[in-house]
């Protein structure tokens, strides 16, 4: 709980305002005087809770005050932590010791994560301030509408409160896992119903899989090697190819002939090489390790050999100038056959035919496979999409189920703390909430204003009691509208609670008997004309005071 608040900028008496655990008034004059702090001094609470609009709200403080330092400190189970905050550094929030001596500093949202812990909210979908902006009802915030009391401000749409009670009320994952449909789809669920649904065309599919298979099978045909089914294919007669045929077969005779003659060549030319041996330093080499030998012996042996060597080249040479003659023959009837087959222009007729057909070919399989891949994944895609439907459906369902089951616990809630506000002689106010997240909170039979504040009221306390809300502040311009038999219960529904409420409220004496003994009791800072928060006043800063 908040334990204190200390100022050195508050006017000496009240530099130090301590806090009760359950209900905390600041107390205006009988007057009803405004511009003495009231509302001030609920946003430092604000500030005190890691708001940020302090000092941010208006101009006035800053002229008229400057800048100053904030203390307050918290108790949490019985331990006291103390921070302080500066208004010319907003965004940081020190820790001290009960003297105010400097320990660490932190951010306002590693502060605020501090207090989300310490307050078990446990609502890690959450964060601290999102909670305390709806339920921190100050004079200058726009969440004091008393019509729409689920909205932060007038602009905000309905979903966006109505995911936030989800939130509060611990069903995050159902939003969660619908957002994760969403975002997969890139659509709103609220739009599935509505949007219509194009089949795939199946049959389409199963169609072009067989043509794709025909026609790679005509491209297989048409790069085979067999001149006669190419022939066939383009219409060639058979005269044509037999003449053709005839020239090729005997083109192939000859260039096998030629490949064999030349193979021989080859072989012949190998043999012929002579291997120039080094006799004389061999032979010596013998002598070193055999004395007696008769080294001349040797040597007429190897002149001997030496001379059929020289014979079996000269053979050898006459045998290959006449194998190369016959293949120069050869040569000369091959080109002559191949001159005689271009000339006929059929071979590149055949091959500028051939290549036309596979490219067509080629681009009919690749346009039908892109065609048939896209209709496939489209198939795919609607298959995922059906399953997504479905899943989403069921997600909506649960989320409607919840829905109602919150709608049905606030409803409950607030009947019976209005039955004791109103002791049981008025309608309670009802909040409805349809499957496409729109809102409804209404008092059936009652449009008054002062209904309407006191509705608002009763839908505050109620989530106060049914959810882990830190604190509750209602400023005067909240409590002032709602009549003096309303306000004694309500008061004494705050005094109850076990969360601190704050509230702002003037003219005490104008209240019943019991109300003005509850705001007097529950006083923690009395301000009036003349004992203004700050030590003076200004021009009208806050008009609802």
């Amino acid at each position: 709980m908040l334990a204190e608040i200390q100022c050195d900028k508050f006017a000496l008496k009240h530099r130090t305002i301590q806090f009760n655990p359950g209900l905390n008034t600041v107390l205006g004059s009988t007057g009803g005087s405004n511009a003495i702090g009231k509302s001030t001094f609920l946003w430092i609470i604000d500030y005190a809770y890691g708001g940020e609009s302090y000092y941010s709200l208006t101009d006035d403080i800053k002229k008229e005050i400057g800048p100053h330092t904030i203390y307050f400190t918290f108790v949490f189970k019985g331990q006291p932590h103390y921070f302080y905050r500066s208004t010319d550094n907003p965004k940081i929030v020190y820790r001290c010791d009960k003297d105010h001596h400097f320990i660490t500093k932190l951010t306002v949202d590693e502060y605020r994560s501090f207090l989300f812990q310490e307050y078990i909210v446990d609502l890690p979908s959450l964060k601290f301030h999102e909670i305390t902006e709806r339920f921190f009802r100050i004079y200058g915030r726009e969440n004091t509408l008393e019509k729409y009391p689920q909205l932060v401000r007038p602009r905000e749409h309905d979903e966006r409160a109505v995911d936030f009670l989800m939130k509060l009320f611990g069903q995050y994952k159902i939003l969660a896992a619908i957002k994760r449909m969403e975002e997969e789809f890139g659509i709103k669920s609220s739009q599935f119903k509505s949007r219509q649904r194009q089949k795939v065309d199946t049959e389409k599919i199963e169609m072009n899989q067989k043509t794709i298979k025909s026609l790679k099978k005509r491209l297989q045909n048409l790069m085979k090697n067999s001149e006669e089914a190419q022939l066939a294919i383009f219409g060639f007669d058979t005269q044509t190819f037999e003449r053709i045929a005839t020239v090729q077969k005997e083109l192939n005779s000859f260039i096998r002939k030629r490949n064999r003659l030349q193979s021989q060549v080859n072989a012949v030319k190998s043999n012929i090489a002579v291997t120039d041996f080094e006799t004389t330093s061999e032979f010596n080499s013998l002598v070193h390790f055999f004395p007696n030998t008769n080294i001349k012996a040797f040597e007429e042996i190897e002149h001997f050999h030496n001379r059929i060597r020289e014979i079996l080249g000269e053979e050898m040479n006459q045998e290959v100038e006449r194998l190369q003659q016959i293949i120069d023959q050869y040569d000369k009837e091959i080109n002559r056959l191949s001159q005689k087959i271009q000339e006929t222009g059929l071979a590149k007729e055949m091959s500028e035919r051939v290549l036309s057909q596979c490219v067509n070919v080629s681009k009919s399989i690749d346009k039908l496979q892109e065609e048939t891949d896209e209709l496939i994944h489209q198939k795919e895609l609607q298959d995922s999409r059906f399953v997504a439907e479905q899943t989403i459906e069921k997600l909506l369902q649960q989320q409607t189920e919840k829905l109602e089951k919150i709608q049905e616990d606030i409803n409950l809630r607030m009947k019976i703390i209005n039955g004791v506000v109103t002791e049981q002689q008025e309608t309670a106010p009802f909040l409805q909430i349809t499957p496409e997240k729109e809102i409804i909170f209404e008092t059936p039979g009652n449009t008054s204003e002062g209904t309407a504040f006191k509705s608002l009221v009763v839908y505050d306390l109620s989530l106060l009691e049914l959810c882990p809300i830190p604190a509750l502040i209602h400023d005067s311009n909240i409590l002032k509208r709602i009549g003096d038999v309303h306000l004694e219960h309500i008061l004494e529904r705050y005094q109850s609670s076990k969360r601190q409420v704050f509230i702002a409220f003037d003219k005490a004496d104008s209240t019943t008997q019991n109300a003005q003994k509850a705001l007097e009791d529950t006083a923690v800072l009395r301000l009036s004309d003349g004992n203004e928060l700050f030590g003076h006043s200004w021009s009208k800063f806050e008009s609802n005071e």
